[in-house]
């Protein structure tokens, strides 16, 4: 079992006897195990056994800790985004459950690479989510060999692990057929959300941006909506973001009856303003609380699920809805300007939105092939 000590030897009396113990840590599991050193007769050679101990250098006593070490180096990172500090945040909460309790002057790259490999076997994070944890491992004990407080960096030649098992997911489906997403769209017509979650199903706006979008944001008259914020939550906090990147910010012209819907919307949510009087908050939301205010993510996605449930279709996330759209605007795209079109309503480059949805190409690679094959039968010399 790989453990490494996270304090000094202690002396304790057990049944008559002196035990000399030093507290540690599975460092695969992060648990603490305290190990027993030795069993004596009297008090003064379990003192002297632990004194031992420290001077020939098994036991010295700890400065720092890394999970000390790691926090501190989030603290500093006052020249970044509140999101970054964020993920760093949740990065420090892992290693400090993990390995948070070593020593930074005991660390080494077998403690690293152990702990990794250990929660990649577990399921429990995405690739994604281990390469963070690896990454703020790294910048911080990098930081601290700069600042001259370590020698060298343990951590920099620590690989990934070659394989992240993850567990399935709950969802039933990655994107609904036809049937299944109209029926969903008919199960959400009386809903107080109806109709902007049509707007999310049929043109795969993302929760965020559709939690962000304000009125001022629609022109129901020409249908264009304009798309150039989100709303997230961090540590049960409501934050306004700029849009993920430059091609999410966008506008999409709706159809004629989502535009209609979004209009009956608005003038239910007029209804719940003056039933709400002086309480109403005008925050301009598309989708909003029943007295004006931001929705939150989790309870937009609670709400979400009870209709998906209600429409007795396979189980999507919000972010099922934005593939189910985007699944089906490149199935049926019938050239190449089409599938750009749908990058652009999407806020995908189109490169990334042929690799992703490469599975639903074919219908519109068969129209290329069927007029690849007219104009070859009517070039091909005639018949001998």
């Amino acid at each position: 079992m790989p453990w490494k000590a996270t304090g000094r030897p202690t002396v304790r009396q057990q049944r008559g006897r002196w035990v000399v113990r030093v507290d540690g840590i599975d460092t695969e599991s992060g648990k603490a195990r305290p190990r027993q050193l030795g069993t004596y007769t009297s008090h003064r050679a379990a003192r002297d056994a632990a004194g031992k101990a420290i001077e020939t250098g098994r036991q010295r006593i700890d400065r720092h800790t890394l999970g000390g070490l790691v926090d501190s180096w989030v603290d500093s990172r006052t020249d970044v985004g509140r999101n970054q500090r964020q993920q760093y945040r949740w990065a420090a909460r892992h290693i400090d459950t993990g390995i948070g309790a070593i020593s930074v002057e005991r660390l080494d790259r077998d403690d690293i690479a152990t702990w990794l490999n250990a929660l990649a076997e577990r399921g429990e994070l995405s690739r994604r989510s281990i390469q963070i944890i690896r990454m703020t491992l790294r910048a911080a004990l990098a930081a601290a060999v700069e600042a001259g407080d370590l020698r060298r960096n343990v951590a920099i030649r620590v690989p990934m692990p070659r394989l992240v098992v993850r567990k399935p997911r709950s969802k039933d489906a990655d994107a609904w057929d036809d049937e299944q997403l109209d029926r969903f769209l008919i199960t959400v017509r009386g809903h107080r959300w109806g109709g902007p979650i049509r707007l999310e199903a049929l043109y795969g706006l993302r929760r965020s941006e559709l939690l962000a979008l304000h009125w001022s944001d629609l022109d129901l008259h020409t249908g264009i909506v304009s798309i150039d914020a989100g709303l997230v939550e961090a540590d049960g906090e409501l934050l306004w973001t700029d849009g993920k990147n430059a091609r999410s910010r966008r506008r999409i012209p709706v159809d004629i009856e989502t535009r209609r819907v979004l209009t009956a919307h608005q003038e239910r949510q007029r209804e719940e303003r003056d039933r709400a009087r002086e309480l109403w908050r005008d925050s301009d939301l598309v989708v909003a609380t029943q007295l004006g205010g931001p929705v939150r993510p989790r309870n937009y996605s609670h709400t979400l699920d009870r209709l998906v449930a209600r429409a007795q279709v396979p189980r999507l996330t919000s972010h099922g809805l934005r593939h189910t759209a985007a699944t089906h605007m490149v199935a049926n795209a019938s050239d190449l300007g089409e599938v750009r079109a749908a990058a652009e309503i999407l806020g995908h480059s189109p490169e990334m939105l042929m690799k992703t949805y490469a599975h639903a190409l074919p219908a519109s690679i068969r129209t290329v092939t069927t007029k690849v094959g007219l104009r070859s039968a009517r070039t091909s010399p005639p018949p001998t």
